[in-house]
Formats: C-alpha cells, structure tokens, sequence
C-alpha cells in the first residue's frame, strides 16, 4: 500500500536521478559549487539548452545575478539536483559563477558585534 507522500517522493527521486544523469555532485571542472554561489547569464551564448536547464537559463537572465539555492527555491527543484545542473550550465558557458569568499569570523569581532547590539 503506497500513501500519496510515498508516490509523490518516488517520483521525486527518479526524475532527479534522470535530469542529473545519475550524478550527484557538480563537475570536477567548475569552480567549487556552494549553495550560496552566485550566477549570472553570459551574454554570447548559443547553446541549445532543454527542459530544466533552459528553464534554469531563462530564470537567472530575469533575475541578473542569483544564487544556486534562491534558484532551487523559485523554480521548485531539490537543491543537489539545481547544484550539478548549474554546475553543467557553468561548464558549457552558459553561466558565470561568481567565486565564494570563504571568510571567517574570528571570536573577538563576534564579542564586538554582541556588545554593540546588547548596547541597543
């Protein structure tokens, strides 16, 4: 006996499996592919795009710059499968990902950002 969540998340998880190709990480080649990562249309582009990828194209050039996780959210796609299809449409220069700062905070600006709002 299926329950209507159990079809439904099935399903899910096949047409995930196709779109990617069965991959579940984004390609070697691009620049390491975070949630939080940026991107953008380029601008001379003629490659034929299908199904969710053009989709995909045709959301971030309405947008200008967006990242891989405000993507996944507006166009209702799980955010690994929304992570290696960009990262596709970043190899075949589609898109242009924007680097990551990875920056860390260190624990005495932390106290001098907590002692300034306490002070509000």
């Amino acid at each position: 006996m299926l329950f209507d969540d159990e079809e439904v998340m099935g399903k899910d998880v096949v047409r995930s499996y196709v779109i990617t190709g069965g991959r579940t990480q984004p390609q070697e080649t691009v620049i390491d592919l975070k949630f939080e990562t940026r991107v953008e249309v380029r601008m001379d582009t003629n490659v034929p795009l299908q199904f969710e990828r053009l989709d995909i194209a045709r959301y971030v050039k309405s947008e200008q710059v967006i990242s891989v996780a405000e993507i996944s959210a507006a166009l209702g796609l799980p955010i690994l499968t929304t992570q290696v299809l960009v990262s596709d449409l970043v190899a075949c220069d589609v898109l242009h990902a924007h680097d990551t700062l990875d920056s860390e905070i260190d624990v005495s600006s932390l106290s001098d950002i907590r002692a300034a709002i306490l002070s509000l």
